[in-house]
């Protein structure tokens, strides 16, 4: 049933192929007969007017202002705006692959404690932690000696064997 009501979706979203746009806010832009400059300038579109992309053409746009003149304008001076079943449907697949990575981390997550419980329950578990203990204090006492030592040679060396 999803996925039949996603497909319904996809090729409703196709058929709709008009996109809203806005005009950019930096300039006031020039309507055109024709997809060129040379083209007869229809009328002069303030910034931010909302107009209907009917047709994208390389560098131009075919638009439809809101009183229903038609004419091209420069596609980079408009900000084209998603519809909104282009906006449903992608947030629809964002939702689908998130629930696959949740899916996946919750598999995850269920062989780590597993493995973790197999971990503590094995016997002798703890032999190893305090062998570290052992190995790492015998290895500070080890290196404390060998600094004394050192030490005392190094003293020894400096006065040449002369006592104090």
């Amino acid at each position: 049933m999803k996925i039949f009501l996603f497909l319904a979706m996809v090729i409703s979203s196709g058929m709709a192929t008009a996109q809203t746009a806005l005009v950019t806010d930096a300039a006031r832009v020039n309507m055109r007969s024709g997809k060129a400059e040379n083209y007869r300038v229809i009328r002069v579109l303030p910034p931010s007017t909302e107009v209907l992309v009917m047709e994208i053409d390389q560098d131009y746009a075919k638009v439809k202002a809101a009183d229903g003149e038609t004419g091209w304008v420069l596609l980079k001076l408009l900000t084209i705006r998603k519809t909104n079943a282009e906006n449903t449907i992608q947030s629809q697949a964002a939702l689908e692959a998130a629930q696959k990575e949740l899916v996946t981390a919750r598999v995850e997550l269920a062989n780590l404690q597993r493995e973790v419980e197999q971990k503590q329950s094995q016997p002798g578990s703890g032999a190893p932690t305090s062998f570290l203990l052992l190995l790492a204090f015998s290895t500070f006492a080890g290196g404390v000696v060998i600094g004394v030592l050192a030490l005392r040679a190094y003293y020894h060396k400096r006065l040449h064997g002369l006592r104090i």
